[in-house]
């Protein structure tokens, strides 16, 4: 099996994994439901990731204060494809699946490049940035 070649594996001391990572999409127990009814406020409250699509691989990408999906993704050796990491190319778009509580707004950058395509959960892994953990507390 040939090894992907990407900017990211150009970087010295950084390389792709021969073998691919598997991710667990289920790291963590369901949450149980309360009684009062508040399950689905709790569950978003305590998301502490973000699952995204790139093409036809699902990561999940654990969150970093203040960092970008695609700096975390990067740092946990997910194998995210991503080229200008300028938000000028696109080709670090992402569709989040899970966890989008924990990122900040869209900026400039992904409204002009993404356009009608935020409103389906497309974001740019190289500007879309992960909230603070003490906002929302």
């Amino acid at each position: 099996m040939r090894k992907p070649l990407t900017v990211g594996s150009l970087i010295p001391g950084r390389s792709i994994p021969s073998q691919p990572q598997i991710t667990s999409l289920h790291t963590s127990p369901a949450p149980v439901a309360k009684k009062n009814g508040s399950s689905s406020t709790s569950r978003q409250q305590n998301v502490q990731h973000v699952r995204v699509k790139q093409r036809d691989q699902v990561f999940q990408v654990r969150a970093v204060p203040r960092e970008t999906i695609l700096s975390a993704a990067l740092a946990q050796g997910q194998a995210i494809e991503y080229k200008c990491q300028q938000g000028q190319c696109g080709k670090c778009a992402v569709q989040l699946i899970e966890g989008s509580s924990c990122l900040s707004s869209p900026g400039n950058q992904e409204k002009d490049k993404l356009g009608s395509k935020l409103s389906q959960g497309y974001r740019l892994a190289c500007q879309s940035t992960f909230r603070s953990m003490t906002q929302n507390s």
